[in-house]
Formats: structure tokens, sequence, C-alpha cells
């Protein structure tokens, strides 16, 4: 099952490996990114920060959709980790039980959004349409930082861009 579903440039890093996986008493990282699949060295250097307890899984965005919704996914505890705001929200949206999107950061040439976020208009109208549909969008780098929700900036940047 689902346990996050985490928007981060940086996909694995220290804070998830260490401090989300400990937080979520996650089994499973699954990366869920259409170019990743088929770079080999790019899961090569990721999963070099996949601590040894945890498995971890690449898929294309249609692929980690459908793991997700199937009945393998039941046996795992699965943080799922996108670099992308678009693919952020096809997961959010096609995906039921997601509670929330949590924002580790997206660092990118885009208007900043808030720190560490960098999000193109493109951007700010996917993460809008998860928000719309109930789903909360919010900043938190690691579990122990507090929630921010990016509702009101999301909607701000809407009417700029």
């Amino acid at each position: 099952m689902i346990k996050a579903l985490h928007l981060d440039d940086r996909l694995i890093h220290g804070q998830v490996a260490i401090s989300w996986t400990r937080f979520l008493d996650a089994n499973v990282l699954l990366v869920i990114n259409d170019a990743i699949v088929n770079d080999n060295t790019r899961k090569m250097a990721l999963k070099m920060a996949v601590p040894p307890a945890v498995k971890y899984g690449f898929r294309s965005v249609e692929e980690g959709i459908n793991f997700l919704n199937g009945p393998d996914s039941q046996k795992y505890h699965i943080m799922a980790l996108v670099s992308d705001p678009q693919d952020a929200a096809r997961v959010a949206l096609s995906v039921p039980g997601i509670q929330r999107l949590t924002v580790g950061g997206v660092r990118k040439k885009a208007p900043c959004i808030a720190d560490n976020l960098n999000l193109t208009g493109e951007d700010v109208q996917a993460l809008l349409k998860v928000v719309d549909s109930g789903i909360p969008v919010g900043m938190l780098p690691t579990p122990s930082d507090k929630f921010v929700n990016l509702e009101a900036s999301l909607r701000k940047a809407s009417q700029s861009g």
C-alpha cells in the first residue's frame, strides 16, 4: 500500500533514505519517472542511497500507477517518489488512498513559488488539479518539518502567470 507520495527533484537522497523510510516504516522506495526507467546510470546512482533493508523499484508513470493500483502493492509499505509536478499530479489523481502530496523541492529555471520550489505555469496548474481533487499539497522536506500547505501560493502563482 502507498504510505506516501513525495515530489522531490533529487528523488532518493539522504533525507528520503533515512528519515522518511523510518518515519513511514517504508520497505519499498518506488521511483516513478519515465526518463529514469531507461537510464541505467541514474538508476545505479539512486540505488546507492537506498538503505540495505529497503527494496526499490523504478517504473514509468503508467507502470507505477498500474502497480500502485494492483494487488501486489498491498503487501508493501511504499513511498512513491516523483521528480516532476506533472507526474505527481498523474499519480495523485490516478491512485486512490493518497492522503497528501508532500514536496521536498523542485529546483529548475522557473519562477520561485516557495523555498526550493520553482514551478512553471504548467506545473502550477497540475498541482492545483491535485488540490482541487481534495488532496493537500505542501512542503515537507523531512517528516520532522511542519507541513506547509501550498494551496494559497499555487493559486497566487496561477493568477500572476
